[in-house]
Order: structure tokens, then sequence, then C-alpha cells
């Protein structure tokens, strides 16, 4: 194995690495918000469609969190924001998150 194809190797296993990290804190994102959505359930569609998980597009990868249902959106607008989930939940998480990646490119 010659050098190029040792860093090329240890830069895919890196990415990897990355990929699994916030794979994992994607379902640890959609299990938060899932147990603590406020709004009440009718069907349970909007609470089961909340979605995280990772997309990668070149070298950047985003980490998200989601609603699946249409009118998901509104559950998070509604009432002056007092039904939101989305939003607090990335903003609850994101120092560790961004630690634990910093953490992991040391």
């Amino acid at each position: 194995m010659d050098l190029t194809s040792g860093a090329e190797e240890a830069i895919n296993r890196k990415k990897a690495g990355l990929y699994a990290l916030l794979d994992n804190w994607a379902r640890q994102l959609e299990t938060h918000a899932k147990e603590h959505a406020p709004w009440k359930d009718r069907t349970g569609h909007a609470r089961q469609g909340l979605t995280g998980g990772v997309d990668v597009n070149n070298n950047s990868y985003i980490l998200y969190l989601s609603h699946s249902m249409e009118y998901g959106k509104w559950l998070e607008l509604a009432h002056g924001g007092n039904y939101a989930i989305v939003n607090p939940t990335v903003d609850q998480f994101f120092p560790t998150i961004k630690k634990s990646v910093q953490d992991f490119w040391e």
C-alpha cells in the first residue's frame, strides 16, 4: 500500500465514523422530539412523522430533524410557537453535538 492509498483509506474511515456519529445523534434527536412533543395526538401521525437523519452531499454532512407530515409546520407555529418541538430540541442538543464533532476530529 502506498502513501496515497493509505491516506485515502484513513480519510474514508474518518468520513464513515462521522456519518455514524451524526446518525447516532439523529436517532437521539428523533427520540427526544417524539417523547417531548407538546401537542395532543389525534392520530399519532405527526409524532410518528418526526424524523431525524443525515444527508451527505459531496463532503457536506447535514444532520436534520424534521416533520414528514405536511401539517407539521403548523404544529411548530401554532399558538405563538407553544407547540414547537423541532427547534427547541435542536437548540437544546446543539452544543453537545458540536462538541462531539469537534472531539471526533481531534
